[in-house]
C-alpha cells in the first residue's frame, strides 16, 4: 500500500479502535482487495453497534471526521456514506453500517482492521447478477430514453445532452454488473473489469453535445448496446411491453427506428 494511504489507514484504525461503539472496521475498495495503487482512494466500512448506529452516523461530520483535518467532509445523500478530501488530495470514503449491512461486504475483497465481535464475512465470488437489479436498471434506462421526444420537442438540447450522458453511465454500470454481480467495483477501474472489445465499443460511442442530430444519435447508439445486454440477462423477465412502447413513441415523434 502506498505510504500516504497506509498512514491514513493506521491513523483511522487507532482512532476508531478507541471508540466502544465501533465493533469492526474493514478496508474495502481496491486497496482492501490488494489491487490498489498510489492513485487509489481509501474506502472503509465501519461496523457500529445497532443501538448506537443512529447517533454515531449523525455525529460523524461533527465529531469523527474533524480528527483527520479534512479539507472537505460531506455526507452523500441520506445513506450513511461519507466522502472526505484530506491534505495532499487524499480521498477517503466511509460507509457506516450495522450488522445488517455486513452481507454487502465481500469477505474475499476486504482487509480486516478491527473485528471486536469476530464476525465472519461471506464470499460473493461467483454470485450471479440479480434479476431484480437488472430489471430496475432496464426500466430506468427505458424511462429516460422515452423522454427524448419531450426534450427535443421543446428544444431543450442541453437537457437532452445530459440525458444521453445519463444513459451512457447506465450502460457502463450494467456492463460492470454483468461481469462482477454484487461485488461490483468502482468505475475508476473500468478497464480492469470490462473486456477489450467492450471498452473499444464504449470509446467509439458518438460524442454528446447540444445538437438535435447529435443527441438523437447518442441516445440510439447507447440503446443499441444496453438493451441486448439487458435482454440477455433478463430473458423472459425483460420488460418487452415497456421497450416496445418506448420505441413506438420515438418513432412517432422523432421518426427513430429501433436498432437491429
Amino acid at each position: 500500500m502506498p505510504d500516504a494511504q497506509h498512514a491514513l489507514v493506521d491513523r483511522v484504525t487507532r482512532h476508531l479502535a478507541d471508540d466502544a461503539r465501533v465493533r469492526g472496521l474493514w478496508l474495502t475498495g481496491s486497496l482492501g482487495a490488494g489491487a490498489g495503487d498510489d492513485l487509489s482512494d481509501v474506502d472503509m466500512f465501519v461496523l457500529v453497534h445497532e443501538a448506537a448506529l443512529p447517533t454515531y452516523v449523525e455525529s460523524w461530520l461533527a465529531d469523527v471526521a474533524p480528527a483527520f483535518d479534512p479539507l472537505l467532509a460531506r455526507r452523500l445523500g441520506p445513506a450513511p456514506v461519507f466522502s472526505h478530501v484530506l491534505p495532499g488530495w487524499l480521498r477517503w470514503d466511509v460507509v457506516v453500517g450495522g450488522p445488517a449491512q455486513l452481507g454487502d461486504l465481500d469477505g474475499d475483497a476486504v482487509t480486516e482492521l478491527v473485528n471486536r465481535d469476530h464476525v465472519t464475512l461471506t464470499s460473493l465470488v461467483g454470485v450471479a447478477p440479480e434479476s431484480g437489479t437488472v430489471l430496475a436498471m432496464t426500466e430506468e434506462f427505458l424511462r429516460v430514453l422515452g423522454l427524448l421526444p419531450v426534450v427535443v420537442g421543446r428544444g431543450e438540447l442541453v437537457t437532452a445532452a445530459g440525458g444521453a450522458l445519463m444513459l451512457r453511465q447506465m450502460l457502463t454500470t450494467l456492463l460492470r454488473y454483468r461481469v462482477e454481480g454484487p461485488r461490483m467495483s468502482g468505475a475508476l477501474h473500468l478497464s480492469r473489469v470490462l473486456p477489450a472489445d467492450e471498452m473499444a465499443a464504449l470509446a467509439a460511442l458518438p460524442p454528446v453535445y447540444a445538437d438535435r442530430e447529435a443527441v438523437v444519435r447518442a441516445h440510439v447508439s447507447v440503446a443499441a448496446m444496453f438493451l441486448p445486454v439487458a435482454r440477455g440477462l433478463l430473458g423472459a423477465d425483460h420488460p418487452v411491453a415497456l421497450e416496445d412502447a418506448c420505441w413506438a413513441t420515438l418513432a412517432e415523434h422523432l421518426a427513430i427506428s429501433r436498432p437491429a
